[in-house]
């Protein structure tokens, strides 16, 4: 591929290999590389894709092909199984007052991807509400509960303390316990030695 983008047969084939990859940086690469082919459109299906980078350069991709993401955004939304990471994107772009409701709304899908993702777009659109993630940390899926984690961590002192020292016990699942110690060192708060701890 030269400085015009794909050119030929092999430039497209490098191209379609970079889309295809597995880490997300060389995706990345491939996506912001359909502007200089010229394929702007099929920045497209990496709006919902598992990695923020790729998400951001597809946005980028789309814009410049004069492509507005967001709307697109809102029609992956509907339907979250199929693209989970779209809720996610959706956070990353969205409006406050416009898609807060549909990503809170996400947070109870029974698809644990979807919840996570949801959790991800809720954070990044600054609009976390402790009392109704709180909940979150008791999750079936570390995955989710790891997100809820890394959202709650700034309103972490304001997280009634004996809810997370619950959390922390021994019988609780392994992510559980380890989400109510991050947050309870992110309170201040030193967690309880357990009994016949030395």
């Amino acid at each position: 591929m030269g400085p015009g983008g794909a050119a030929g047969p092999d430039g497209a084939a490098v191209l379609e290999r970079l889309l295809a990859a597995r880490p997300p940086r060389v995706r990345s690469a491939g996506v912001t590389a359909l502007r200089r082919a010229g394929r702007h459109g099929d920045a497209e299906p990496f709006l919902a894709d598992r990695s923020a980078v790729v998400r951001a350069c597809a946005r980028y991709v789309l814009r410049q092909g004069g492509v507005d993401p967001l709307p697109l955004y809102r029609e992956l939304c509907a339907a979250p199984a199929t693209h989970p990471a779209a809720a996610a994107g959706l956070g990353e772009c969205g409006d406050r007052a416009t898609d807060a409701g549909a990503l809170w709304a996400l947070v109870e899908h029974p698809v644990p991807a979807v919840r996570l993702h949801a959790i991800t777009g809720l954070h990044a659109l600054d609009v976390v509400v402790r009392e109704r993630l709180t909940p979150l940390l008791d999750d079936p899926s570390p995955a989710v509960v790891r997100a809820a984690t890394r959202a709650l961590l700034p309103e972490a002192a304001g997280i009634p303390e004996h809810l997370l020292r619950e959390r922390s016990a021994p019988e609780r699942p392994r992510a559980v316990r380890v989400a109510a110690d991050r947050l309870l060192r992110a309170a201040g708060r030193h967690r309880r030695p357990e009994p016949g701890y030395r």
